[in-house]
Order: structure tokens, then sequence, then C-alpha cells
């Protein structure tokens, strides 16, 4: 559905202020560097490896479709996504038709231990189209990437690939019905650890209540492959809603409970399952937020699932115009579920993190961010539990 004439005119004027613009799409290219100072490299029980780690994050984010007015300034990915939660779902004058796709690869170098050397590949994808009752929303995103893994207690290498699709037709002003469904795939290169595929079906019939408050009820279903270890599958009976009070607070949850099925030959599990997240804007310069999440998965080492219950909270506080600091921290427990037969090792993890950070903005197209993080993991197996502080100055520029 191509926009008319003086629409194309404003999107061309809107965006040649913001962005390059090559045979239609417009080009936002982007750049980090970081150098941090890591105590406790390889996330160690003992012996810990200390060193200064450099990261070099080049980057290029390229987007089509009619969004320019909207967001007159540099876009990224994540802009896009949650455009798409508004404008596609919720507000028939916002952009209805975009696609964003964005590469940042990371080069990773080590001062005095040159052999853990690591190059990052983080890829993203988001598009979004509106009919005049349908909309059809796609995300995926690619990554191929060291991290700290609390699980397996080390640094290892991951991949992940993860794909949602989801779909919203209008049955009414008030009432509408969506369809979504997920592929997530994860992997470590090196084959001693499991990964695991996971397909996933998610329906839901929303109701408006007033003019602020959408309830909703539905049903997931879900099908669950580990490499090594025989395969789940769940069912869960769901509801939400989502509260937003303009300019003072966004609300979204979701809670429901869970029947899993183990082919192993485990007793099924009936468990708890929510999300819930929160911005509450307590004045012009004061933001709060709120995460809190259940869920369940496979452990790398197979034979056994893990559950997560945690939360994570922040504050973010406005100074001036371009100086702001924000504090945050969160907590999981992770309990280990043995699924065959055999004695279970009794594994449970209380995992904490703490991170402060200054930025300040030079200007639209330059920001600087000074931070101090601390991870924790008390583990009821010592090998895994550790202690990491990480102190560090990060540059980031944008077109």
């Amino acid at each position: 559905m191509p926009p008319e004439k003086a629409s194309e005119e404003t999107l061309d004027q809107s965006v040649s202020r913001a962005s390059l613009r090559f045979e239609g799409l417009d080009l936002f290219p982007h750049a980090a560097v970081t150098s941090m100072y890591d105590d406790n490299v390889l996330i160690s029980h003992t012996n810990a490896v200390s060193d200064v780690q450099w990261t070099l994050a080049p980057g290029l984010t390229v987007t089509a479709g009619d969004i320019a007015a909207y967001v007159p300034g540099w876009v990224s990915l994540d802009q896009l996504r949650e455009l798409a939660r508004y404008s596609l779902i919720d507000e028939s004058t916002m952009p209805q038709r975009f696609l964003g796709l964005d590469y940042s690869p990371g080069f990773n170098l080590f001062t005095e231990n040159p052999h853990l050397d690591y190059v990052d590949q983080v890829e993203g994808f988001s598009a979004g189209y509106a009919f005049s009752k349908l909309a059809l929303g796609l995300d995926q995103d690619f990554t191929w990437m060291d991290e700290k893994a609390n699980e397996v207690g080390d640094l290892v290498t991951v991949s992940r690939l993860d794909t949602r699709l989801r779909s919203r037709y209008e049955l009414n002003d008030e009432s509408s019905l969506e369809i979504n469904a997920r592929y997530d795939r994860l992997r470590y290169p090196n084959e001693v650890y499991q990964g695991y595929d996971e397909v996933r079906n998610e329906d839901w019939y929303n109701r408006l209540i007033g003019a602020r408050l959408e309830a909703g009820i539905g049903a997931a279903f879900g099908f669950v492959y580990p490499q090594y270890s025989p395969n789940e599958h769940y069912e869960q009976g769901l509801a939400r809603g989502i509260y937003s009070l303009t300019g003072k607070l966004d609300l979204r949850a979701s809670v429901g409970v869970e029947v899993r099925q183990y082919d192993s030959g485990a007793s099924a599990t009936t468990d708890p399952v929510f999300s819930i997240g929160a911005d509450y804007y307590l004045r012009a310069s004061t933001t709060l937020s709120l995460e809190a999440h259940r869920r369940q998965q496979p452990s790398y080492e197979g034979e056994y699932n893990y559950q997560t219950t945690g939360f994570n909270i922040g504050v973010r506080q406005q100074f001036s115009a371009g100086l702001s600091t924000t504090v945050s921290g969160g907590y999981d427990y992770d309990e280990y579920l043995r699924l065959g037969s055999g004695p279970s090792n009794n594994r449970a993890d209380d995992a904490f993190w703490v991170r402060v950070s200054l930025d300040y903005e030079f200007n639209r197209h330059l920001t600087a961010t000074l931070f101090y993080t601390m991870r924790q993991d008390d583990s009821s197996l010592n090998q895994y539990s550790y202690t990491d502080n990480m102190v560090g100055v990060r540059a980031m520029w944008r077109y």
C-alpha cells in the first residue's frame, strides 16, 4: 500500500536529516569502543584470571518503510520492535509497514591473555505489515558470541537463532485474536555441552476494558528437542493484562500454569509460569523499571532441566540534557531437576548482579558511558560459585 505523494515527500525530507539513503533504503551506521578491567574473566571458583578487555563493535542498521516521519532521529532495531507493539496493534495513525536489518560484529581483545580473543557475530531482523484488520510481524535474531554462562561455570561460545512470528486480527473495536509462533535454537560449538531446539505456539483472545487496560486469555503448547536427551512437550494456560497510563505507567503481565511431559519417563510436572514487565515514570527525569520471570529449559549437561525464577529492577535518573545515571540489579534462583534415573546432583544456584552506569550524551552522534558491574553466583556445588567485578568505559557513535 504505497503512501501518497505528500507522505512520500515528508518521509524523504525527514529521513534525509537523520540517515544516509541508498536505493530507497535508510542507512544508520554505528560503532562502539569499550575498555574494561575484569577480575574474573572465566568466572572461576578459584584461581581467577584478570585482564583488561578491549572491544570494537562497528555496525550498520538498514531500514525501509514508512517510519521516518515518526522516528525522525537515529533508528535502531529495538525501536522498530517497540514501534510494532504500538503502531501495528494499537494506533492506526502510526507506521503500518516497515522492515529493519542490523549487523554488529564485536572484536574482543585481551591485553595479557590473547589466547582468549574472540569475535562476536550479532545479526537481527524485524518486519511489520498491517492490513485493514490483520497485522503481521516477524523478528529474527542470530548471535554467535562468547558468554559467561553461570550454568556451565565458564566463558563459552554460544550460538543462538531465535525466530518469532506474530499476528493479530481485530474482530471489532474492543476485541482481537492473536496467533503467535516461535522457533528457538541454541547450540554450543563445543559439543561436550548440550543445546536444544524449541518450537512454540501461543494463541490469545484479547478484550479492551476501558481506555487503558487490555486483558487476554490464552493457551500455548511447545515441543523441546534436547541434543542428547529425550524430548519434552508442554501445555500452558495463560492470562495477561496490558495497562498503559500515558506518561506515567506501562505494565505488561502474563501468568499461568504449565504441565510438562518428558519422554525420559520422568513424571509430568505442573508449575506456575509468569512474565511481568513494568515501567513507571515517577517524574519527567526519573524512571523505575521492573521485570520478573519464571521459565524452564534443558541443562547443558543432559538428563537435567533447570527452572529459573527471578527479577530485575532498575532506576534511571536524568540530571541534565546530556547527563544521566542508571542503577540496576537482578536475582535468579536456578533449581536443577533430574529427568532420568539415578541420583540427583541437587544443584541450586543463587545468582545476583548489580550495575551502575553514568552516561553523557555529547550530541546526537556521540555518547560515553562509565560503568561498574558485579556478578555473583552462590551454588550448592562449589565449583560453580564465583564473584566477578567489571569496571570500564564505553564510547558509542552513531550517524
